[in-house]
């Protein structure tokens, strides 16, 4: 009958391992929780790069095709020629203007 009861030191012992135990899983979490949060952060940050490139590219087509316009305005105040080329701009600024609308 003796081996069956429990002893006062055996509940210390228990709750002892059980109070580590809680101890190390709440580290655990304290170190873990930072990293999930930056996590998440740089995801978040890598989407916004991927819009800023998108908006970027977006950008320097347009100032691709204004310069483009530009020289060619330029060229026919110059030599006072290059209608048809003027002619050709302008359908492909009509072009990318619509196309960039339906984006």
């Amino acid at each position: 009958m003796e081996n069956s009861t429990i002893a006062v030191s055996d509940i210390a012992y228990l709750l002892g391992f059980i109070v580590s135990v809680w101890g190390v899983v709440k580290i655990f979490k304290e170190v873990v929780t930072p990293y999930r949060i930056k996590m998440k952060e740089i995801e978040k940050n890598t989407e916004y790069l991927r819009r800023d490139d998108k908006r970027i590219k977006d950008l320097e087509d347009s100032h691709a095709m204004i310069y483009e316009c530009l020289l060619v305005m330029l060229n026919h105040e110059i030599t006072g020629n290059g209608v048809d080329k003027m002619k050709q701009v302008r359908d492909e600024m009509q072009e990318f203007i619509i196309n960039k609308n339906k984006d």
